[in-house]
């Protein structure tokens, strides 16, 4: 019986694992600045809420962006520590398990992430629709 541990995958293989490090990567990345802009977006309308909204409405709004800002600088993280192992994979010699199944660890966090924004997300726009949009105005 083989030994998975010591389990090598050829070239063809490491520029797929190549290929999918870096796009998880910049994935990573966007997920940072659509969270820092969220965040920003969040604390400029603290600051400078605009003029068009009702007074109650700008506060909420901001909380909103706030919070919906974590999970995409955290899936974000996710993405980035996944493409570090999968390009361990490629990289380095005799662990390519380990660092294969890490990976599959850290993407599957991230999915699982990304699965919990979009629900923030979805009752974050509910929400400022209710405010935006109040009944009988």
């Amino acid at each position: 019986m083989v030994d998975a541990v010591s389990h090598e995958f050829n070239a063809t293989d490491d520029a797929v694992f190549l290929a999918l490090a870096g796009s998880a990567a910049r994935v990573g990345i966007a997920g940072y600045c659509f969270g820092f802009t969220l965040a920003a977006t969040g604390l400029l309308g603290l600051f400078h809420p605009p003029f068009h909204l009702p007074a109650h409405a700008a506060p909420v709004i901001a909380g909103i962006c706030m919070l919906g800002a974590i999970p995409p600088v955290l899936a974000g993280r996710q993405l980035r520590a996944g493409a570090l192992c999968l390009r361990a994979v490629a990289t380095t010699t005799g662990d390519d398990i380990t660092h294969l199944m890490a990976a599959v660890d850290g993407l599957q966090r991230a999915f699982t992430t990304l699965v919990a924004m979009l629900a923030v997300h979805g009752v974050g726009l509910a929400v400022v629709v209710a405010l935006m949009f109040p009944r009988g105005a």
